[in-house]
């Protein structure tokens, strides 16, 4: 496929192919990188080949617009030839899809390849899948990805993941050029020692917790992937006067895991809010952020608490580990190990001070390796790259 010339005026043209603008971490990601973009160099578009979804306006606004493809024909496949349209008409340099996206990732990447000029690039959003029997691209798409001209990555390990367990780069059909394009989120100015005294006092007040409570705080959907159980055996374990869990997200678990909060006599323990739209606010009030998830990729809760300097006990799995720093800014157990995860939690509920160089240790790495700014500029690099405007 022909390059275009370097000396071609103007940005490079990007076009987001989703199912629907659906609330997701990857979604997420993706606007708040649109919004950060300089639009001399990358502008942006969303085509949605089901329907708008509830982002719909949050793209709109962070883009040149969002254009609903609905399904036409049995498998959808009329949708390639107004793909294809809508790329030549919109002039569309790079195609970017998501892995999760099942009809964008084939649709989209057939119609860019049918422009003639228009490439292809796959973002991955998760890894350790085939630990649970899935997959995070599907088989075809592995073998097919010498078609498309990128593949995103959001940190190393994932790449080796994508090696090692899904068969990428293991022949010429299946390797493609790989970028690293971290997640990073929005970092707002840090408040005051008042501003944040204030905010503590009224997050953990909400919260009914005292001051000695040690509060901990979970931010995940209520799915097996989750785990929630493996949590709630290590605060039985713990049995912490002191310790406090706080879990944040909806899900189809929620009446099985109310029952076994119940049974293990975690009643005064655990409360859970459901999902919230202010999980910023509510990390003041916090004092560790816990995950004891299956597999993850490079999940944003995880972000938000340490740019809030809160220090993380997580399983390690998925990109944990390019994230939290054993002993630094965290603690990182096997998956599974609630006794393990019950040991640092205690560790922390017994150490002010521990936990305060923690957090204060991951606060700093977030505001300066985790922003939405890196990310964007590695999003730009990417996309220049792939049209060949700036060498990689």
């Amino acid at each position: 496929m022909p390059s275009r010339p370097a000396a071609d005026a103007g940005p490079v043209r990007v076009t987001l192919v989703l199912d629907v603008a659906a609330v997701g971490g990857a979604e997420i990601v993706l606007r708040d990188t649109f919004a950060h973009l300089d639009r001399a160099r990358v502008v942006t578009d969303v085509v949605c080949l089901r329907e708008p979804g509830p982002l719909a306006d949050d793209f709109r606004a962070v883009s040149d617009g969002l254009t609903t493809l609905p399904r036409g024909g049995r498998l959808g496949l009329a949708r390639v030839p107004r793909l294809v349209r809508h790329f030549r008409r919109r002039g569309t340099d790079v195609a970017v899809v998501s892995h999760h996206h099942r009809a964008a990732l084939t649709l989209a990447r057939v119609a860019a390849r049918l422009t003639g000029r228009t490439r292809s690039v796959i973002a991955a959003h998760d890894m350790d899948l085939t630990r649970v029997g899935g997959r995070v691209l599907p088989r075809y798409v592995v073998e097919t990805l010498f078609l498309s001209q990128g593949l995103a990555l959001l940190a190393p390990s994932q790449g080796r993941y994508l090696h090692d367990e899904e068969g990428v780069g293991t022949s010429w059909r299946s390797r493609v050029r790989e970028y690293l394009v971290p997640n990073g989120i929005p970092a707002s100015a840090l408040p005051t020692a008042a501003e944040h005294a204030a905010r503590r006092a009224e997050v953990r007040a909400e919260l009914g917790v005292g001051d000695d409570d040690v509060v901990v705080l979970m931010v995940a959907r209520l799915s097996p992937q989750k785990a929630h159980e493996v949590m709630l055996d290590a605060l039985a374990r713990a049995a912490h006067p002191r310790l406090r869990l706080v879990v944040v997200g909806d899900g189809k678990r929620r009446a099985e895991l109310e029952t076994l909060v119940a049974e293990r006599g975690l009643g005064a323990t655990v409360t859970f809010l459901g999902l919230r739209r202010d999980v910023p606010r509510l990390l003041a009030g916090g004092d560790v952020f816990a995950l004891s998830s299956v597999h993850e990729g490079v999940p944003i809760s995880v972000i938000e608490a340490m740019t809030a300097g809160l220090p993380v006990v997580s399983t390690d799995v998925g990109a944990l580990g390019d994230l939290v720093t054993e002993g630094e800014d965290g603690f990182l157990v096997p998956s599974g190990d609630a006794a393990a995860l019950a040991e640092r939690l205690t560790r922390l509920a017994d150490d002010p001070a521990l936990r305060a160089a923690l957090g204060n240790r991951a606060r700093t790495r977030a505001r300066t390796e985790f922003t939405v700014e890196n990310t964007a500029a590695a999003f730009t690099a990417m996309v220049e790259s792939v049209t060949g405007r700036q060498a990689a």
